[in-house]
């Protein structure tokens, strides 16, 4: 990789500076003057060609968007699509189960209100693990009393059939599961 000739050290401008005492009824004032000190031609002033400025090309951002606010839109636009498919993987996992509690067997509420038995979908292995955040064998459907457990690590589940996304093996909960007091 070459250096652009009007980046090179010997493409500066070559200056050598005098300091000349001012006379006496002026003060302790000094004049400076600037004198080249090579007759070699300075690049300074002069643009650097078209050639010279592309075999420096600048970085390149990490998206194709322009402006911030295509970032922002475009990233707004992504976790929605983001939630609508989580919403449409809560709703097959608690299909799958019949809307009943994994652990007891009963019928769980189709509620948004803070209810013992409110249907939730849970995530086996966390959502953040991209591999399986939509797969609905790494879903149950529990009741809120039953997830609050489960998250608290008051209990634990165990499969007993397992699938494998990637080389990572991962609890099937399409067959029955062990839920485990701690």
């Amino acid at each position: 990789m070459s250096i652009p000739t009007f980046l090179r050290p010997e493409a500066w401008p070559y200056v050598d500076v005098e300091i000349i005492p001012a006379d006496e009824q002026c003060g302790p004032v000094v004049d400076v003057t600037i004198a080249p000190v090579s007759a070699q031609p300075s690049l300074f002033g002069q643009a650097p060609t078209l050639a010279e400025l592309q075999e420096h090309p600048r970085a390149t951002p990490k998206h194709r968007l322009g402006s911030k606010l295509d970032r922002a839109v475009a990233n707004k636009a992504a976790r929605l699509a983001d939630k609508r498919l989580l919403d449409a993987w809560a709703l097959a996992v608690k299909t799958r189960d019949q809307w009943k509690d994994r652990k007891t067997g009963r019928p769980v509420l189709r509620s948004r209100q803070l209810d013992p038995l409110r249907a939730e979908a849970h995530h086996i292995v966390d959502r953040a693990d991209r591999r399986v955040r939509h797969d609905i064998r790494n879903g149950l459907c529990l009741s809120f009393a039953t997830h609050f457990a489960v998250t608290r690590h008051q209990l634990r589940i165990e499969g007993t059939q397992f699938f494998c996304v990637e080389g990572h093996t991962y609890i099937d909960a399409t067959f029955p599961v062990v839920f485990v007091r701690l």
